[in-house]
Formats: structure tokens, sequence, C-alpha cells
């Protein structure tokens, strides 16, 4: 979804709009989107600058990390956000110096805006690095792979030194090669 910006009228313009899943372009190896994302938002504009104000929900399916288990969680994100069209930069080895102002300024090409981009940035800057179930998730024994959220193993776990491992890691390899 595009918003031309010399269609713009004076007053502010509010959007609300429902993106298929598909369409907003979310790729993610351990997650997915479950659920069509609602924008709802208000432009409001001097000149070519954007102040933006709205919200985003939609729900994303995830895959623990710890656990390999699927599930799901709704996902709602606020945000504020201002945009100037692109500065000419000059020559790309040219380095570029931004104010601490400017951080907080996205740009666009000032002809047209992408909301698709804008709601698939907001989607992917709120989401963790790392999907957990639940905070008490224990994962799986690294031995035999059993779920610990199920039960304990039956493995026999070993008492080592930790500052002894990279020997006892030594010895096994050893043993392995006279074998």
């Amino acid at each position: 979804m595009f918003i031309e910006i010399e269609d713009l009228k004076a007053e502010p313009l509010h959007v609300r709009h429902v993106f298929p899943v598909d369409e907003i372009g979310f790729s993610h190896a351990d997650a997915s989107l479950s659920e069509p994302v609602t924008a709802d938002f208000v432009l409001t504009h001097r000149d070519r600058e954007l102040h933006i104000q709205g919200t985003v929900e939609t729900a994303i399916a995830f895959r623990c990390s710890r656990c390999v288990k699927d599930f799901t969680r709704p996902f709602s994100s606020s945000f504020d956000l201002f945009y100037a069209p692109q500065p000419d930069w000059g020559a790309v080895s040219t380095e570029i110096e931004l104010k601490y102002e400017e951080m907080e300024v996205g740009y666009y090409d000032g002809v047209s805006f992408d909301v698709n981009a804008m709601i698939l940035e907001r989607i992917e800057l709120a989401i963790p690095m790392n999907f957990v179930c639940r905070e008490d998730c224990q994962g799986l024994c690294d031995q035999c792979g059993a779920d610990l959220n199920e039960g304990a193993c039956r493995c026999r776990k070993e008492e080592s030194d930790s500052r002894l491992s990279v020997l006892l890691d030594f010895q096994k390899k050893k043993a392995q090669k006279e074998e």
C-alpha cells in the first residue's frame, strides 16, 4: 500500500487497513504471521515531512528456541514516527555524519510512502531475538532430546568441573582415535 504525497490534503489522514498475512512480506525462519495485520494510524504532514502515530496488531506463530514447540502470541505495537524525503547524499563513498536528532527520522523517496515497509519494520523491530514459549521453559535434554517440560529424562547426568571440560573432551577424542 502506497500513499502518494501529492494527493495528501491539509487535514490529517486517518488510515485503518487490514493486510492479508502474505501482503506484508514478513519472513522469518522460526516465526510467521498467523492472523491478518491490522494497522490503524494517523498521518499528518508539513510539506513532505510526515508524522505518523498509530498501532499495528496481529498474532505471530513462533517456534520455541528451547523446546522447539510451536506457539502463538498476540502482537501489538504502538508507534510515533517521523519521515523526511531522502536527502541527496552525493557520492556513495562519502562518509555521512548524522546528528543525534536525525537518528529518529526515517527516510522515504519523497514521492510516495510505502505503508507495507513501515508496518513490516514495526513488526521486525518488536519481535524478540529468541522465541521462548514461556519463561520457565526447560527445553530439551542435551543428551537424549527429551522435552524436560514434560518431566525429567532418564539420562545419567555426570557432575564435572567445568574448568576441566576441555581436558575431558580431549580425552574422549583421543579414546575415539584409538578405537
